[in-house]
């Protein structure tokens, strides 16, 4: 009887929540944007970031780690410059620092939109193939979930170009969601 009322407490206590690590690749484009918007609406909007110091206990006297653990991981990744087309020296530390500011522009935007919705993120800069890095990136930092945007490529430019979102669906270690921009 005792053991009964002792689960049954149990299952009246709050439960703790897994932490949700999610990885939106962004670039400069529109699609890429929604897409993180689309995740911080549909995966975050339910969670009440704590304004309590680390350290800071609960009326339990229990830090509440439940709540600061969700994680959005915003990942921008450079194809690598071709050396044949720039044979090197200042060219190329022009070019090279240039990709750097507009790729840490971009992360600072998406940033920005995390901390506007109360939503910790941390930013990765990458460089290589898109599609290789964000998969490999996935794998190494065991997010939950990737979500990509959708650039509406026709048939002809995905079979040269390759799509980014269809490899990842296809390799990418966890759930990957393809956010599509709503028809205007």
């Amino acid at each position: 009887m005792e053991q009964e009322q002792a689960e049954q407490q149990q299952m009246l206590l709050p439960q703790e929540r897994k932490k949700m690590r999610a990885m939106v690749a962004v670039d400069d484009s529109e699609e890429s944007f929604y897409a993180l918007n689309w995740v911080l609406d549909k995966f975050f909007s339910n969670i009440v970031m704590s304004t309590l110091p680390t350290g800071t206990e609960t009326p339990d006297h229990q830090h509440d780690h439940r709540v600061e653990s969700n994680l959005v991981s915003l990942v921008h990744v450079m194809d690598r410059l071709p050396h044949y087309v720039f044979p090197g020296g200042y060219v190329v530390e022009s070019a090279t620092k240039a990709r750097e500011q507009n790729a840490a522009k971009i992360l600072s935007q998406a940033s920005q939109m995390c901390k506007d919705r109360k939503v910790a993120a941390e930013t990765l800069i990458l460089e290589g193939d898109p599609k290789e890095m964000i998969c490999e990136a996935v794998e190494r930092m065991h997010e939950d979930v990737l979500v990509v945007g959708s650039r509406g490529l026709g048939q002809i430019k995905r079979a040269f170009l390759g799509s980014v979102s269809d490899y990842c669906a296809h390799h990418a270690k966890c759930p990957v969601v393809i956010a599509k921009l709503p028809h205007k």
